[in-house]
């Protein structure tokens, strides 16, 4: 009896750990960087490019661009008909310090719609839905083109 006992009260102890855990996770990480994401900017550092990812946390590479990409929902260009409105997650590893380092995404294709912008500085965004374009889209799924300009509007943080 005292071992059933001990067994429903682990199992307890763990289903009640089990379901405060992730909130106390959440909470701790609301406002902290992602580690893939620090793992991804040191792996990748001052190579040139702007990766994407299909999850947050810099994980699943979409692609990776060291030039414009008007649609990213054609065949053309580093990013493809797939990516297009799929990224969660972006990365940016320019190498020009003041020079045209930073990232300019729309929502729409061509460079036009809602931009938001992610400076060398900021190295990523690890949760694209803490962000929004210009025009108030919310940032995740919603990226149709980018391209690398020296100023930077609307910035990402």
């Amino acid at each position: 009896m005292r071992k059933i006992r001990a067994a429903l009260a682990a199992v307890g102890l763990a289903v009640a750990l089990g379901t405060a855990l992730p909130a106390t996770a959440q909470a701790d990480s609301a406002g902290a960087q992602g580690p893939n994401c620090d793992a991804q900017y040191n792996a990748h550092r001052e190579d040139g490019n702007m990766r994407a990812y299909l999850l947050t946390d810099c994980s699943s590479l979409l692609g990776t661009a060291s030039g414009n990409d008007a649609n990213w929902g054609d065949n053309t260009g580093p990013f493809t008909s797939a990516d297009d409105n799929f990224a969660w997650s972006v990365l940016n590893t320019g190498t020009y310090s003041g020079g045209v380092n930073n990232v300019q995404f729309y929502d729409l294709t061509n460079s036009r719609g809602g931009t938001g912008c992610l400076a060398r500085g900021e190295l990523y965004v690890d949760d694209l839905r803490d962000n929004t374009f210009s025009n108030g889209v919310r940032a995740s799924n919603a990226i149709s083109s980018h391209r690398w300009t020296s100023g930077c509007s609307n910035r990402w943080t």
